[in-house]
């Protein structure tokens, strides 16, 4: 019997039959936040500004992901999509980008740092529609919100991801009521950037408080606290108190671990584990493309599996083989596909979820 990589993979991790393919019982596991990013030289209604294309984190995904100068777009998606067949990471909510808006709600594209649009979005998960999930991004200030959710539904979107100090928007603001009723209404997850933002410019850092999401909870929306509410060493930031008292509050909200595994944020995940009430309600995510680090949690890992996840070169498989060693419990990895499938995981962690069927998005 010859066992391809992710097949071995798979078999390592107890999710396979004795032929080498993915146990039909087994949940799915999904990866709840993965970015798609541009440049629009495709045609494809990206942008970024010059800003954003001076940052930091924009030469250092050009060469980890070995991005040529032009041509980015497809190469962007074909490094994404050939990472995610490769892991053992089976579906993946795929992430839009949208902008920051003046005050008539039109895109304001001299300030907005990166944008993704929604058709590019439902575009590349049309290429592999069972392991791409589309979360659209659409900002409550933009004049057509609540048409763009109706939209976006009705072409298959899942969930929708709001990212309040880049999109220079506050979840607490009550002009945004309407638009967490529609997306509660709709059945769509809302998923919300908490916590410290290093990757581009923002507007503020009070509106990455996870108690900011109180309205849209009490709208009847399940949020998923992207980020856990944690900062990095670097800025010193740390909302997760406050997530840890608003899940007490709100069984419909969750968090994500989402860039937890990187250099800068070593503390967060051993933190997260010691609240069973937080685990009880946590999906994986990685944050791809952004890299995790094992070697800053070499005091945690055994010498063999640091070695091993030091060399592995699949984004995905680092991150979820990162977090697995670090104790992270099998119902967080299966619950994002539960969540999405409109099942929801019980508090005890235990994760009960039908086998999804095909996507048709």
């Amino acid at each position: 019997m010859n066992l391809d990589r992710r097949q071995f993979l798979f078999a390592a991790l107890g999710l396979t039959t004795c032929t080498g393919e993915p146990a039909a019982a087994s949940p799915p596991w999904l990866d709840a936040h993965v970015h798609l990013f541009g440049t629009g030289d495709a045609g494809s209604g990206c942008f970024l500004s010059d800003a954003q294309r001076r940052h930091l984190t924009f030469g250092l995904l050009q060469r980890l992901l070995a991005l040529p100068a032009t041509g980015m777009d497809e190469a962007y998606v074909e490094r994404l999509t050939t990472q995610l067949r490769g892991s053992p990471v089976q579906r993946a909510l795929l992430f839009a980008q949208d902008g920051r808006y003046d005050r008539d709600g039109v895109l304001d594209r001299a300030a907005t740092p990166a944008f993704v649009p929604n058709d590019w979005l439902f575009a590349v998960c049309r290429r592999d529609p069972q392991r791409l999930l589309p979360c659209v991004s659409i900002n409550p200030k933009r004049r057509d919100a609540l048409a763009e959710l109706e939209r976006c539904r009705e072409l298959g979107a899942r969930a929708v991801k709001v990212h309040p100090p880049i999109q220079d928007c506050d979840p607490a603001d009550p002009r945004f009521l309407p638009f967490w009723e529609r997306v509660a209404a709709l059945g769509l997850v809302l998923v919300v950037h908490t916590g410290s933002e290093n990757a581009a410019a923002i507007t503020s850092t009070e509106v990455c408080d996870p108690a900011r999401l109180e309205n849209a909870l009490r709208a009847g929306c399940t949020v998923v606290a992207a980020h856990a509410g944690f900062g990095s060493f670097l800025d010193g930031l740390d909302f997760f108190p406050s997530l840890q008292r608003m899940m007490r509050r709100h069984e419909r909200l969750y968090c994500d671990t989402a860039v937890l595994g990187s250099m800068f944020r070593w503390r967060n995940l051993p933190r997260l584990l010691e609240d069973e009430v937080v685990v009880a309600r946590t999906l994986h995510a990685s944050d791809w493309p952004f890299p995790s680090n094992p070697t800053v949690f070499w005091n945690k890992l055994a010498p063999g599996t640091l070695a091993r996840l030091a060399g592995e070169r699949n984004l995905f498989t680092r991150d979820l083989l990162l977090k697995r060693g670090l104790g992270l419990p099998e119902a967080v990895f299966t619950r994002g596909g539960a969540l999405l499938a409109g099942l929801r995981s019980s508090q005890t962690g235990s994760t009960s979820c039908r086998q999804p069927g095909r996507y048709s998005g």
